[in-house]
């Protein structure tokens, strides 16, 4: 027992002492070879070894005795001696910190690729709640990708028991099955449409209002709020992506935001999300933030697209109308009609602008509905 101790030991202290003494730091960023070095350096062998080495010291004083007994006393302090610099090591190198950000690479590298199942190498101490946060952590990096393409990821986690310790969880890997709402093809689309009606209808001169009015109109003319069927698909399109207004049957709030911030920041605007709950229905509800003049407001294109009823029968050739209640408008004057999420990455609003703009509505003239400003 005390031969293997010994050798085994003395063996780990030979191999670990040149990697502990370095004095150059790696890379955190993506320290994968460095990484995998660290999740090799497990300490658990060692210390039970240095506990039963002890227990041998303590019970069978005749076995382990003087030269010997001398050896092993000095063997112990060494080795725990090496675990205490192994774990001030990994710490010095901020081994979680480091876990996240690989693990985030690969799960960026394989989100960019719109991969719908793929494996992280995790080998840590972690748990599956910190794997999910990391990976919406690296998902809401793209507001516009998190908002229209994302719908759902399960993630499946694969443990080494031999490693595990009470609540201390050793995650060999991380498998990551997701689900998005519409095909990149559909979005690579969207993004070419885009491209074309800016281009078509931005003009150099426009300042940010004009730039602002043109794209609310159009999404607000172009749209028509729709729920969609069981499967939340409109005309074969998701409801949450602007594909839904361009190509289908219409969208809903979230088709209506992010459709904004396509148009919008390819003309050269500004723009985020924000996010609340409705105070009338209490249902969650997004819209935007833009930037005019250097200035941010809150513009809703969802609910400047009022929804026609008519109780007189079927109403045909009749055109779609735009109003301005929520167009341009401060935290204060938004935040009568819906909650506004605390969110960082939204800024606030202390202003509205008074642009003169007026509602246009749907009369009955000579016995025919027409658009009236």
């Amino acid at each position: 027992m005390k031969k293997k101790l010994f050798g085994f030991s003395l063996a780990m202290i030979l191999a670990i002492n040149p990697l502990i003494n370095t004095n150059i730091r790696p890379n955190i960023a993506y320290a994968a070879a460095d990484q995998a070095k660290l999740d090799k350096l497990d300490t658990s062998s060692l210390e039970s070894q240095i506990r039963a080495a002890k227990y041998l010291i303590e019970n069978m004083p005749n076995i382990i005795s003087g030269e010997n007994r001398k050896k092993l006393d000095d063997l112990i302090v060494k080795s725990e001696n090496l675990i205490v610099r192994i774990n001030n090591y990994k710490a010095s190198l901020e081994v979680n910190d480091n876990l996240n950000i690989r693990a985030k690479n690969i799960v960026r590298a394989n989100l960019d690729k719109r991969n719908t199942n793929f494996t992280v190498n995790i080998n840590a101490y972690t748990t599956n709640q910190q794997i999910q946060s990391w990976f919406l952590e690296t998902a809401k990096e793209d507001w516009y990708f998190f908002y229209s393409m994302y719908g759902k990821t399960n993630v499946k986690t694969k443990y080494d028991p031999n490693k595990t310790k009470g609540d201390k969880v050793y995650v060999q890997s991380a498998t990551f099955t997701v689900t998005f709402r519409e095909d990149p093809t559909v979005d690579d689309q969207i993004d070419l449409f885009a491209n074309e009606w800016v281009n078509q209808n931005i003009n150099a001169y426009d300042n940010d209002l004009e730039k602002t009015q043109k794209i609310h109109d159009f999404i607000v003319t172009k749209n028509q709020y729709n729920r969609g069927d069981g499967n939340d698909r409109s005309g074969g399109f998701s409801i949450y992506h602007p594909s839904s207004i361009i190509y289908g049957e219409g969208g809903v709030c979230n088709a209506y935001a992010t459709l904004f911030d396509k148009l919008a920041t390819k003309a050269g605007l500004d723009v985020r999300y924000a996010t609340g709950h409705s105070k009338k229905t209490g249902e969650p509800h997004i819209w935007n933030m833009v930037r005019v003049n250097g200035v941010w407001y809150n513009i809703d294109t969802t609910w400047d697209d009022p929804t026609i009823n008519f109780n007189e029968g079927y109403v045909e050739n009749i055109g779609d109308f735009v109003i301005y209640d929520y167009f341009l408008k401060s935290d204060e004057e938004i935040s009568k009609s819906r909650t506004i999420d605390d969110n960082p990455d939204s800024p606030e609003s202390n202003s509205t602008l008074r642009t003169g703009l007026k509602n246009t509505t749907i009369q009955r003239i000579d016995g025919e509905y027409r658009v009236v400003n």
